[in-house]
């Protein structure tokens, strides 16, 4: 009889330890806690409680990948261990693991779909995951409740990164009803419809905004670019061209629209001006270079130097040019 008592004894002091790590928690003795959470998984090792609390403790510790071995083994356990799944949720997406834990964290909700802690921490890893229909999801979840201006706008930005550029523009009206005199969002807008291949839609918003009275400065050049842009998409070359040398006549080092108007310069088939523009904008460091040596590889081969213009296509493929590559596999690989 008194080994019996013995082993209760011991049962008894293990979830005590574990009762103490709670209080010490609850004091900010996150130290203590975690050795009094060691001394009951000592004691008793199938006690999932144990191997939670030091597994939340650890991610508290910022011991992530200890934190996460600890909840695998509460849920190796206990299964069922709900709790578990949103801690190592949070220790997985801490260590980099976004997709475990955003299976994880998609568990947890699945027993608590209501918890607004879990939406918006699944939203923010979904983010970083680049799983916009899961980012998606949990913000159609909150809107139900809170519709807002803003959220519509975040939506519709989630929608054309997810390739559905229909979802886009409707959520973008719905953004815009909320507050249809914004001028920023009006320009997004406008962005958000050029992007998505909208050009008329988008050169509504544009002019709507030139027809302001106290635009500022800095609008007027970024709307301009934008219907510069809109028109080359359009192949309204010329007026594309008046609005780029308009701009560059007030900024003379811009090397971005230096770059645009260099490649409509190409349509027009000005092929000497184009290189000269669009050497002028890789000399004054254009943020986008790759766009740059795509084009002035596109004059020079038309200037009959075919050399010079694969070097160019080269340099712009190397920085991220997909479209260069057509170019070198055309003009600058063939096989003897």
């Amino acid at each position: 009889m008194m080994h019996c008592g013995f082993f209760r004894a011991d049962a008894q002091t293990a979830e005590h330890w574990v009762q103490k790590g709670i209080l010490a928690e609850k004091s900010g003795d996150t130290k203590n806690a975690l050795e009094y959470y060691t001394q009951a998984i000592n004691l008793e090792p199938t006690l999932a409680t144990a191997w939670y609390n030091r597994g939340v403790t650890r991610t508290k510790l910022k011991q992530y990948s200890m934190a996460v071995v600890d909840l695998n083994k509460c849920i190796f356990i206990d299964t069922g261990y709900k709790e578990a799944y949103f801690s190592r949720a949070l220790a997985l997406w801490r260590t980099g693991n976004l997709q475990f834990a955003l299976t994880d964290v998609s568990r947890y909700i699945n027993y608590f779909p209501a918890n607004t802690e879990a939406r918006e921490m699944r939203y923010i890893i979904a983010l970083e995951a680049e799983d916009w229909d899961m980012a998606i999801q949990d913000l159609k979840w909150r809107e139900k409740d809170n519709p807002q201006g803003i959220l519509y706008e975040h939506l519709a930005a989630l929608y054309e990164k997810a390739g559905k550029p229909a979802d886009a523009v409707f959520f973008m009206e719905k953004a815009l009803s909320f507050s249809p005199d914004s001028t920023l969002l009006q320009l997004k807008a406008a962005a958000m419809f050029q992007r998505i291949g909208k050009y008329v839609r988008s050169m509504e918003f544009l002019n709507r905004i030139l027809l302001q009275d106290s635009l500022e400065v800095s609008f007027v050049s970024e709307v301009q670019h934008l219907k510069a842009d809109n028109y080359f998409y359009m192949k309204d070359y010329i007026s594309a061209a008046d609005i780029y040398t308009t701009l560059l006549q007030k900024d003379t080092g811009n090397a971005n629209i230096m770059a645009d108007y260099g490649h409509c310069l190409l349509q027009q088939e000005k092929y000497t001006e184009a290189e000269i523009v669009l050497t002028r904008a890789l000399k004054s460091k254009n943020i986008s270079p790759s766009y740059a040596y795509l084009g002035r590889g596109m004059a020079r081969l038309k200037l009959g130097d075919g050399e010079a213009a694969c070097s160019d296509w080269e340099k712009s493929y190397k920085l991220g040019e997909k479209t260069a590559k057509k170019y070198l596999d055309t003009y600058c690989n063939k096989k003897e």
